[in-house]
C-alpha cells in the first residue's frame, strides 16, 4: 500500500509545482535578448515585469519586480550576446 501511495502523491502534486517553475528569476548565463521587446517578454514570462531598461557600465539593465518575492531586482544583460551577466536586488 505505502509503495503506491507514494508516486500516486507524486503525480497528484506535479501540477501544482509546475507554474511555479514557470515563474522563477533567470539566472546568470540564461539568454534573454538583445532587443528591449524580447527581453521584456524573456523577463515578464519567468515572472519579473520589467519596469525600465537603462544603459549601465556597458551593460542593457533591466529594473523588474520579482512577483515570487515582490522584491525590486536589477537584471544585467550584455548587449552582445543577450545573456544575463548579473542579477541583485534593487539598491
Amino acid at each position: 500500500m505505502k509503495t503506491r501511495l507514494l508516486p500516486t502523491l507524486a503525480l497528484a502534486i506535479l501540477p501544482l509545482a509546475t507554474p511555479l517553475a514557470a515563474l522563477a528569476m533567470p539566472a546568470v548565463g540564461d539568454l534573454i535578448g538583445t532587443d528591449p521587446e524580447t527581453a521584456k517578454a524573456t523577463l515578464e514570462k519567468a515572472g519579473c515585469p520589467v519596469a525600465a531598461f537603462e544603459a549601465e557600465d556597458g551593460m542593457i539593465e533591466a529594473k523588474c519586480t520579482d512577483t515570487a518575492t515582490g522584491k525590486l531586482m536589477e537584471v544585467y544583460i550584455d548587449p552582445a550576446s543577450g545573456k544575463v551577466a548579473r542579477i541583485k536586488a534593487e539598491d
